[in-house]
């Protein structure tokens, strides 16, 4: 336990010069950094000790469940990452990310009155509707949503709400509930389960292999060693995942952005898109080979002339 936490401390040691250069050089350079130093350190600092109270409890569970998992250790494995997954996406937005940001509800207005009547008409369960402060630490914006079941919340980055009108955020909302009508979130989830039972099934089948530990100069097997060995033996298979990933990722895009423009967003939709790719300056079309490897979603040039094909199509 005390070496894993002196380890992951030593990790953030190591990684401070680029983190450094990164926040207050690079994202400086382009107009994206807004945090000062003190907050740079602080985040940081409460990074670090959520890494050594939550990490090694986690690894040392795993060590355990690897000694004694037997022939049953890759469902024993799936089944504790699939139990650690629930809890994280269920603690994290409520008690982890309040400590780097402020969660305020969206004032009274027509922005507030517009996102609650689409949630309605779309029977999605909103019961909380956030403000995060994203401005303080950059420019950066976006919105994403959270929770299980009927217990459904919508977070807005207040630089979202500076850079784009009303209609506009409310339509990338269209967006991201077209995500959920459409079932991605669960679909991703899904596949994400499989890939990690299926990569627990590989690891048991080399975990007791002699030849794959003294290949790296090991004598001995320990349990840690031998999950990074196998992580790194099947680096080439995560790469075609990954690529396969991000194709279905940019369907979904696509089929989200379809979504939007069926509810009467088009218009806005793609204004918020070109403003959200401005103030990002993000890639406007990049190369398709690029861009289908590294993105998980598609160019804005795609998107736009996407819904200009259904637009075209509606119109016929």
């Amino acid at each position: 336990m005390v070496l894993e936490a002196g380890v992951m401390v030593w990790s953030q040691v190591t990684d401070l010069p680029f983190s450094l250069y990164s926040t207050f050089v690079i994202e400086a350079r382009h107009g994206f950094n807004k945090q000062t130093i003190w907050l740079f350190f602080r985040d940081m600092f409460k990074g670090i000790c959520l890494a050594i109270l939550l990490g090694p409890p986690i690894v040392a569970a795993i060590i355990i469940i690897v000694q004694k998992g037997g022939p049953y250790l890759a469902i024993y494995l799936w089944a504790f990452m699939f139990a650690l997954s629930i809890v994280m996406m269920t603690v994290y937005p409520i008690l982890i990310a309040p400590l780097f940001n402020k969660f305020t509800p969206l004032p009274e207005g027509e922005l507030r009155e517009k996102i609650e009547k689409l949630a309605a008409s779309l029977k999605f369960p909103l019961k909380k509707l956030f403000v995060v402060d994203g401005s303080t630490r950059s420019s950066h914006s976006n919105a994403y949503m959270y929770g299980f079941f009927k217990n459904k919340r919508i977070v807005l980055y207040d630089t979202l709400i500076q850079q784009c009108k009303n209609e506009e955020v409310v339509a990338v909302i269209a967006h991201e509930l077209g995500h959920w009508k459409l079932n991605h979130t669960v679909f991703s989830f899904i596949a994400v389960q499989i890939l990690t039972f299926m990569q627990f099934g590989g690891y048991t089948l080399v975990r007791n292999s002699s030849d794959l530990y003294l290949s790296f100069g090991f004598k001995t097997q320990p349990v840690l060693i031998g999950l990074i060995i196998f992580q790194h033996t099947v680096i080439p298979i995560q790469h075609l995942v990954s690529f396969g990933l991000n194709l279905v990722s940019r369907a979904f895009e696509f089929q989200a952005d379809a979504f939007g423009k069926k509810l009467g967003y088009g218009k806005a939709l793609r204004a918020g898109l070109v403003k959200l790719q401005e103030e990002n300056l993000s890639a406007m079309n990049t190369d398709p080979w690029y861009s289908a490897y590294h993105y998980s979603h598609p160019p804005l040039v795609e998107r736009l002339a996407a819904l200009e094909d259904l637009e075209s199509k509606k119109e016929d």
